[in-house]
């Protein structure tokens, strides 16, 4: 008769247990969904890339921007777009992107270095001295010695 009990706790545990599981287990569909996104990615990044004319590459890079606006806590979009702003002079724009990819993905070390140099274009060098710090303290090697030179020719 004292089995019972012990016998519904079991049931009762393993399913939470298989609910939890379930629900933390990406599903088919989510699978899906993050290939097509990197699809996409990599569709907008190649309109870019080998377009022939402006208007195309141009294009692109709205089809980059639709993507990052739709799905803001993906960190190779804003990696993207934070580059797209670098190379067309907008290093405010830049700015905002490489910190969010540093808010999402603080182990991604060239967004520091890429916020550094955003933050010494808009001549805030107090700003890009301190990304600078903390990217030294979090790098090694090479990366870590792009830093200091940088840092050294900010003093």
């Amino acid at each position: 008769m004292k089995r019972s009990p012990l016998v519904a706790v079991v049931i009762g545990i393993a399913l939470v247990l298989y609910i939890y599981a379930s629900s933390v287990r990406p599903t088919p569909a989510m699978k899906n969904a993050q290939a097509s996104l990197t699809e996409q990615i990599q569709e907008a990044l190649s309109n870019i890339k080998n377009s022939e004319s402006p208007e195309a590459q141009m294009q692109g890079v709205l089809q980059m921007k639709s993507l990052a606006d739709k799905y803001p806590q993906n960190a190779d979009l804003q990696w993207n777009m934070g580059l797209f702003s670098v190379q067309s002079g907008q290093y405010q724009k830049a700015v905002n992107r490489f910190e969010k990819v540093v808010q999402l993905d603080d182990n991604r070390l060239e967004a520091h270095m890429q916020l550094a140099l955003s933050y010494a274009a808009l001549k805030d060098t107090s700003q890009a001295r301190t990304t600078l710090s903390t990217l030294i303290e979090k790098s090694e090697g090479d990366m870590q010695n792009r830093a200091v030179t940088m840092l050294e020719k900010l003093k």
